[in-house]
């Protein structure tokens, strides 16, 4: 794909939904003077991140290979799973939190390969099969794994674990980033300012009951 197709901004489908991170005044002011505003510093303003030897932050992106976060060695936990997902791994975050950090950064991307789950479930048959599996047990666990990590849409998917994670973990600050593969800058999806004005009853009315019974 060229790099046009891969700015988010620039895609039809994106950039209305996007609210882009041009100076410190458009980072919300409770993520001033935070890890979240350093990571945010780190991408689009190449400021670089001086980590002191303790962690700071968890970053929960997806496994994209071609995402690579501007941090410093010994600054930040990273979490990678395929979608953005933590589904299945909320137990990495009770450890994390063990260790003190209260602020998670959840990066989503444009050209997600998570959108194409669907499409794509005859390669993952075949490639669990060449690894002796056999087809049936193949078969049930890319069916039953597709529903817990595909979707449609990239900022909705987002939005989803978001949600999710807001609800399972309510004294943590999480913050919605989305990148753009062809820039690496960050952005803010703008249905997390509804969220800021929206009651807390409404948001926790949002979250599928099957999203958190993957517990």
């Amino acid at each position: 794909m060229s790099k046009e197709e891969l700015s988010a901004t620039q895609n039809f489908g994106f950039g209305s939904r996007l609210s882009q991170i041009n100076s410190r005044q458009d980072i919300p002011e409770h993520w001033l003077n935070t890890p979240i505003e350093d990571l945010i510093g780190a991408h689009n303003f190449q400021k670089p991140i001086v980590a002191s030897g303790e962690p700071a932050l968890l970053i929960v992106t997806c496994i994209e290979y071609r995402f690579q976060p501007e941090i410093p060695n010994m600054w930040a936990y990273v979490n990678r799973c395929a979608g953005g997902r933590l589904a299945g791994s909320e137990f990495s975050v009770s450890y994390i939190l063990a260790k003190g950090v209260r602020h998670i950064a959840l990066i989503g991307h444009n050209d997600c390969g998570m959108t194409k789950v669907v499409e794509s479930k005859p390669l993952l048959i075949e490639a669990l099969v060449s690894q002796r599996w056999e087809r049936d047990r193949a078969e049930d666990f890319v069916e039953q794994n597709a529903a817990r990590f595909m979707m449609q849409d990239e900022i909705d998917g987002q939005k989803r674990e978001f949600l999710r994670l807001r609800q399972l973990f309510p004294e943590v600050e999480i913050a919605p980033l989305f990148v753009s593969i062809a820039s690496m800058r960050l952005h803010i999806p703008k249905w997390y300012f509804d969220y800021l004005k929206a009651s807390p009853e409404s948001a926790q009315a949002k979250v599928r009951p099957e999203d958190l019974l993957m517990l």
